[in-house]
């Protein structure tokens, strides 16, 4: 993983070897092997490394001397082997042995369409000094993020966090429609930033900047190609494209690990990656000292594979390192697990560079409590004759933290409620399951958990890849029926039906825990008790925004009248609190 940070403008000069200094110390964490910088008459470029394959070789920005070309690139491709035997088949050549080159190399063959051609995880900008114009790309489950601006001097800036662009002197303006969108969804939808003046490319997206001006469009997306195959076929299919996945994500010039809770994902990407390697790979688990654990599952499940196992236990100081992570965070995010998780990398951290993960599993094979529930209905209504209600309206119903109603209440100004995080689901049909589907995998993967396994691994310059989420094994298992991915006991049935080839049975069909925290018990603490009345007592930037009184109202219906059912509005609202608390003097 790197950090990249571009400017493109007439008036760079601030930009300048001294200027751009602070702008890659804020990047370090993801890039601490290293760092570069290239400075033309109408662009800068600047890049951290952390160094992952061709180690000698593959520093950044980096120029292809045909085609006048530069890069700045965050990720990994790994096909790239496969694009260089191609593209030197056309007579490209080459002077590295990085997947950077190949990048710019496929730019030089394929222009913008060299897109199509990319496997793997990136965010990258490629200037082209004689169109004098700015490539941008992002892939296309958004894994690593982009975001851009504009200066007082009416540069265009990029980054890959939004700490980079507050180094460059940004300021940023709050959107009180993303606040509104965090207390929906414990996190800022995919498509927007918290920041009026600041923007992210999409997942799936990419741009171009020329004559001051952006274009941004989306270059791919999951489209409904029913698949016929039998059961039997799919699972031999799914079986073959996820053991390529994995290996293909084992190639690496450091040693690599897996991240391993003991659940049906990670021990299903565990065992495969044990597959490829000559040596017991390094696997790390956490656990919550007196509440959920499934660490002795994930000893179980390393002892099966044969893998070298570490652990760690979250006890106690749950407030600090809540807001360790929260500081790191650019955005709002209240996701339960952040801070086990930002654990968990840095125990990971200590002894690999890379890891494999799990993420993306439960959105492909629909792994959720409501995907179980919405099948019962359909059936129910079938029986019946009746019309089948849209699931999606209910789906949303049961995500959101707070309704309209309760954010009309905590809301200084009620005009600023909206409701367009249905944005990316308007173009499928009414009445259809998928449309439940295509919102997980397009808004709460990369908004949620992607958002959050990325900035908790680069706190700790660790990179993480997720092997469900190969393109190609997500083309098709989004197209096989339902019924192989859940039925009325539960989901992900095709991927219990593989890993009981390897582990019990009492171990793949036990209940579904999930990697969330104790939130409603952490909260209950008496220590943690004091730490949130406190924090949400002298919030100052938080109540420019939002009625102080009313979430008053929430703390006392909690801690006095004893609701557990507010235990996730009042973390959502601890969570903004300290991230105003942390970012706040980079506001306007």
């Amino acid at each position: 993983m790197c950090g990249i940070f571009g400017a493109v403008g007439k008036k760079l000069n601030k930009y300048d070897r001294d200027g751009i200094k602070p702008i890659l110390s804020s990047l370090s964490n993801r890039g601490p092997d290293g760092s570069g910088t290239l400075f033309l008459s109408s662009v800068v470029l600047g890049h951290t490394r952390l160094s992952i394959i061709d180690l000698k070789s593959g520093d950044q920005p980096m120029k292809d001397a045909i085609s006048d070309t530069y890069i700045i690139f965050n990720g990994e491709i790994y096909n790239y082997k496969e694009l260089k035997e191609g593209l030197i088949g056309k007579g490209h050549q080459f002077i590295t042995n990085s997947d950077t080159e190949v990048i710019l190399k496929s730019y030089t063959e394929y222009g913008t369409d060299c897109l199509d051609h990319l496997d793997g995880m990136f965010a990258f900008a490629i200037w082209d000094e004689k169109k004098k114009l700015l490539f941008l790309a992002r892939d296309r489950f958004g894994k690593k993020p982009l975001y851009y601006t504009f200066d007082k001097d009416g540069n265009f800036l990029i980054a890959s966090e939004i700490k980079a662009l507050f180094a460059a002197g940004i300021r940023g303006e709050i959107n009180p429609e993303a606040i509104d969108n965090y207390l929906t969804l414990m996190y800022v939808p995919p498509w927007k930033s918290i920041y009026k003046n600041i923007h992210i490319i999409p997942p799936a997206h990419a741009g171009v900047f020329e004559n001051g001006k952006i274009k941004i469009w989306k270059y791919w997306e999951l489209r409904e190609k029913p698949i016929k195959d039998s059961y039997g076929e799919t699972k031999e299919k799914i079986k073959k494209l996820f053991e390529d996945s994995v290996k293909k994500r084992m190639v690496a010039d450091v040693e690599i690990g897996s991240l391993l809770s003991g659940g049906v994902d990670s021990t299903l990407v565990s065992f495969y990656a044990q597959k490829f390697s000559k040596t017991p790979i390094k696997t790390f688990s956490v656990g919550y000292e007196g509440y959920i654990n499934e660490l002795p599952y994930a000893k179980e499940a390393s002892e099966k594979i044969g893998t070298d196992h570490y652990t760690i236990q979250v006890k106690g100081e749950t407030e600090n390192e809540l807001e360790k992570v929260i500081k790191y965070m650019d955005e709002p995010h209240a996701d339960s697990s952040n801070f086990p998780q930002h654990l968990v990398s840095e125990l990971a951290s200590s002894k690999v560079k890379v890891a494999l993960s799990g993420d993306g599993a439960d959105e492909l094979f629909m792994g959720y409590g409501w995907y179980w529930k919405y099948w019962n209905m359909q059936k129910h209504t079938q029986l019946k004759n009746a019309i089948f209600s849209n699931p999606f309206k209910e789906h949303l119903k049961n995500l959101s933290i707070f309704s309209k109603k309760d954010r009309m209440e905590i809301w200084k100004d009620p005009s600023f409620v909206n409701d367009d995080i249905v944005g990316y689901v308007k173009t499928v049909r009414k009445n259809n399951i998928k449309k439940v589907n295509l919102f997980d995998l397009m808004t709460y993967l990369p908004g949620q958990l992607l958002t959050k396994i990325d900035h908790t691994s680069m706190m700790h310059s660790l990179e993480i890849r997720s092997p469900f989420l190969d393109y190609k094994l997500a083309e098709y298992v989004y197209n096989i029926p339902e019924e192989y991915k859940h039925d009325k006991k539960g989901g992900k049935i095709i991927l219990k039906d593989i890993l009981s080839e390897i582990m019990p049975k009492e171990f793949v069909y036990r209940r579904k825990q999930g990697f969330g925290a104790p939130i409603k018990e952490w909260l209950l603490e008496e220590k943690m008790e004091k730490f949130v009345r406190k924090e949400l007592g002298e919030s100052l930037n938080m109540y420019e925004y939002l009625n102080k009184g009313e979430i008053n109202k929430i703390l006392s219906a909690f801690y006095e009248k004893g609701d557990g059912t507010l235990c996730y509005k009042i973390w959502s609202i601890l969570c903004l609190s300290l991230w105003f608390k942390h970012h706040g003097k980079y506001h306007v």
